[in-house]
């Protein structure tokens, strides 16, 4: 138990240095919030602004961030985040000391957000998955295209807009048989 303790007391402190050095070298111009464990949460100031801040994040030589966890988006249509439409949430870590930073950017309707494929190639599949539930591009992204909706599906299904019971029934999809048994025939 003293174990975990001392553990999870180093982690704290390295999140509190970590914490004020984002503030202190990253927060200027740019809103900086902590959530309730404590993890910093860092607003982007523009599409443009993301993509340098990630990297000064990257190369600084404290804090180290090496990994990227997730890309994710939520549909801001209630305008609690701002004017714009959709938020993005990047998730990076730091496998050295870490720490944890929560990313976030307002994207508008029609806005293109820099890809982060040519930092880390996992970005890809997360990008992919953004746009295919939100229809957010990405500038630059080498394979932009759906990668959970059929090819044939007509928008995209995390917008509010989205009718919650909407369904897009394929006619030509071939029927999906899981089970030991052979498939009925119309004989039997």
């Amino acid at each position: 138990m003293g174990n975990a303790v001392a553990k999870n007391a180093e982690f704290v402190k390295r999140q509190a240095i970590a914490t004020a050095r984002i503030q202190e070298k990253f927060s200027e111009g740019r809103q900086f919030l902590t959530d309730a464990l404590g993890e910093p949460i860092l607003w982007a100031k523009s599409l443009m602004d993301a993509f340098d801040l990630i990297q000064l994040l990257r190369a600084d030589d404290v804090l180290k961030f090496d990994f990227l966890s997730d890309i994710t988006a939520y549909d801001n249509v209630d305008g609690k985040d701002g004017a714009k439409r959709f938020v993005m949430v990047y998730q990076i870590l730091s496998t050295t000391t870490h720490v944890r930073l929560r990313l976030k950017l307002a994207v508008d309707l029609g806005e293109e957000p820099t890809s982060w494929t040519s930092l880390w190639p996992g970005a890809n599949w997360l990008e992919r998955e953004v746009f295919d539930m939100y229809g957010i591009k990405f500038k630059g992204h080498p394979n932009l295209r759906r990668i959970l909706m059929d090819e044939r599906f007509v928008g995209h299904p995390l917008r509010k807009e989205y009718p919650l019971k909407q369904r897009q029934p394929f006619p030509d999809n071939v029927p999906l048989h899981l089970g030991p048994h052979p498939l009925p025939t119309k004989n039997t």
